[in-house]
């Protein structure tokens, strides 16, 4: 429509209230329409100098702004002293990227929202840092808080609320009472009525590990629901590491959920994408069942100190050196990528010096900002990559100091096999009553046919994809790693059909009817997790 914003289109970096220049910022969600507005959130980047998270609503026929909710809150808004002083200027994330949910009855648009940045290391960021990893309740015509809920004080963890919630009416003491329902990657499931947002399970605030980082400040306490219990695994003990990797086990820090990142290591689990992911949940209106399904796999959180660019070892470093200093840890010293971090072999086909430069100078998604390196040095690692003798010189002036301690990649941990380091199962699908807060069902889903084949139980597997209910009774998910799509019975978790995509199917299902006949399809885009991709969309219907 021409008539919103410029020509159809809004620019996201406005109405930020701040300038911020090239910083990564994108649409991952649709956002959400309530009567005449557009109410969207933005995903941002996740290290240092990353834009902030602020919730706008547009007139959808105009394209203006109707109102903006300062996720990182401004002079005299509630919130600004969970903060340090002026922070709003500079301090970025506490944004909803996952979706967002509306109660039209009420006006009430519910948002879950992410953790500040940078991801791993707060000390520039004391305080609990409202709104980050909130639940938010906003009048959906004007902005306005009604409550709100931090799930996790002072993220440490990108701890993010990776999905939308959940609407559901639940049984309390013979009365209906109109609920919603916030699941989180740390495997808990958050229940508040809908209107007041008191919780409607009791929630305690314990004592959690302290950091032993220079200048971090760990929160003291975090929240804990007392019911449902975690629908994903979150502290191991060493009887639960698989036997190869418990010399490293006792070398890193774990035992609590909410232990800080270390120089050493520490264990993350459930991992960084969850337990809970954005996936999300499915509600069986009809019972007040939660489905979820959850990745039971352990990550590593390591630290370590960021070199200056004064430091004396810096000087005239090579590409290689910088690459197996800086980019090794994620893209693999061979070059040829893992986890979240793309392949490099060949990137000249893909990139052009002045967009490496970019990527260096600026960051983009999980890859942070590395400023911190000289212009020599941005430039002998990408002559390293290109495998070229030079690169453009004409980069811009450097960024400020980093923070002291910086992350040192994401590692999915991996016994030898290259399996999780942990017993299994590494991926369940769990059916929750949310009247009592008690597990109507709980199974493993998903398997590995080489281990099937040797007589082992099914083990579970990571997974990326939700599930949904249908009124007839089942529940579909794809999801798991090796490629199948499912439906079991939504009141025993019986499996009652299974069928082989293409690729993964990485996405949860949708549910339509044309003329009386019910389809279901999923996205088989696979990618993720070393297995193949597809640009395939599979539907599925009875005979």
């Amino acid at each position: 429509m021409r008539s919103f914003g410029d020509s159809g289109w809004v620019d996201l970096g406005e109405g930020l209230g701040r300038d911020v220049g090239d910083a990564y910022l994108v649409s991952t969600s649709p956002g959400i329409a309530y009567k005449n507005l557009l109410i969207w959130g933005t995903r941002v980047g996740e290290d240092a100098g990353s834009a902030p998270g602020h919730i706008r609503a547009y007139d959808a026929r105009t394209g203006k702004i109707r109102w903006t909710f300062h996720t990182i809150p401004w002079p005299g808004e509630f919130g600004y002293d969970s903060w340090a002083p002026e922070a709003f200027k500079t301090a970025g994330g506490a944004n909803s990227w996952a979706g967002m949910t509306v109660d039209t009855a009420r006006g009430i648009v519910f948002i879950p929202n992410g953790s500040a940045t940078p991801d791993f290391y707060g000390g520039d960021r004391v305080g609990a840092n409202l709104f980050a990893n909130s639940l938010l309740a906003l009048d959906a015509t004007t902005g306005k808080r009604l409550w709100h809920f931090q799930t996790v004080h002072h993220d440490l963890w990108d701890r993010d609320l990776p999905a939308a919630p959940n609407l559901v009416t639940v049984t309390r003491d013979g009365s209906r009472v109109e609920a919603v329902a916030q699941i989180t990657k740390s495997g808990f499931v958050f229940l508040f009525d809908r209107q007041s947002g008191k919780p409607l399970f009791e929630v305690e605030e314990r004592v959690v590990p302290a950091s032993d980082l220079r200048g971090e400040h760990a929160w003291r306490t975090q929240p804990f629901p007392l019911k449902p219990a975690p629908f994903a695994r979150q502290a191991i003990r060493e009887a639960e590491v698989t036997p190869s990797e418990r010399r490293r086990f006792r070398s890193l820090r774990h035992g609590s959920l909410f232990t800080p990142p270390s120089e050493p290591g520490t264990v993350v689990l459930p991992g960084f994408d969850g337990g809970g992911e954005w996936g999300g949940a499915a509600v069986d209106p009809e019972t007040a069942t939660l489905y979820v399904n959850a990745s039971d796999v352990p990550w590593i959180a390591a630290m370590r100190e960021t070199h200056t660019a004064s430091a004396p070892s810096r000087e005239a470093r090579t590409g290689v050196a910088i690459y197996k200093a800086e980019c090794a840890s994620c893209h693999g010293a061979d070059r040829r990528g893992r986890d979240r971090a793309p392949s490099l072999i060949g990137v000249n086909s893909r990139l052009t010096v002045e967009q490496l430069e970019q990527l260096l100078e600026h960051g983009r998604g999980f890859m942070p900002s590395f400023a911190k390196l000289s212009q020599d040095e941005r430039c002998a690692a990408i002559a390293y990559v290109l495998g070229t003798a030079e690169c453009d010189q004409g980069l811009p002036a450097a960024a400020p100091p980093p923070p002291p301690y910086e992350f040192v990649g994401y590692e999915r941990w991996r016994d030898s096999s290259g399996f999780p380091a942990i017993k299994p199962p590494w991926g369940t699908l769990n059916a929750i009553d949310l009247n009592t807060g008690e597990y109507r069902w709980r199974i493993p889903l998903g398997e590995f046919p080489a281990l099937t084949a040797r007589g082992i139980p099914v083990t579970g597997t990571e997974q990326y994809g939700g599930p949904i209910v249908t009124r007839g009774g089942l529940v579909f998910i794809a999801a798991t790693q090796e490629g199948k799509i499912r439906a079991f019975d939504k009141s025993s978790g019986g499996l009652l059909w299974e069928a082989l995509l293409p690729a993964p199917g990485y996405a949860t299902p949708s549910t339509f009817a044309v003329r009386g006949r019910q389809f279901v399809v999923v996205a088989a885009g696979g990618g993720k997790l070393g297995s193949k991709s597809s640009d395939m969309y599979v539907a599925f219907t009875l005979p």
